[in-house]
């Protein structure tokens, strides 16, 4: 059971990690729900519940940094709500109309847009778009820093460590 439950485990990370890079998928709570599957395949006294507490409690952060990335990096580059939410709903329809890669232009032009939208000028509106642009990579490269983790904390488990 155990080369089973590594399977499905490698099976569920490797699309946690596509998912990171190609927001349409589910990313590191994937990783999470395939941790789990694999704990219920080989027996969650021989998987471990502590790894299990760490999987989840990663996939929490992952979903906070997410949301936080955006908005920090729009913030600290001097966007106001308008930037803010627009880096975060144009990164949403970027993502759709160019895909993979769409939700960090996306989030550029959203912010500048909205930003304009409500009188700022050119130059403030373009600094929030880098701002919510830089947050978005941001946010993306913890996410797979953290998939790198959470990879240390299960593929022990199934080679005994």
């Amino acid at each position: 059971m155990t080369v089973l439950a590594f399977f499905v485990f490698l099976i569920g990370f490797a699309v946690a990690a596509a998912g990171v890079i190609v927001p349409v998928l589910p990313g590191v709570p994937l990783a999470a729900v395939a941790a789990l599957l694999a704990a219920w395949i080989m027996g969650f006294d021989r998987f471990g519940v502590t790894p299990l507490v760490y999987v989840g409690v990663l996939a929490v952060l992952s979903q906070l940094v997410d949301l936080a990335g955006t908005w920090l990096g729009s913030r600290f580059y001097g966007a106001g709500r308008a930037g803010v939410w627009g880096g975060i709903i144009g990164s949403f329809f970027g993502l759709f109309l160019f895909p993979p890669f769409g939700f960090l232009i996306g989030a550029l032009v959203g912010a500048v847009v909205a930003e304009m939208l409500v009188g700022r000028r050119f130059d403030e509106a373009v600094r929030s778009g880098v701002g919510a642009f830089v947050g978005t990579l941001g946010g993306t490269v913890a996410k797979l820093i953290i998939m790198v983790v959470i990879g240390f904390v299960v593929f022990p488990i199934f080679f005994g460590g």
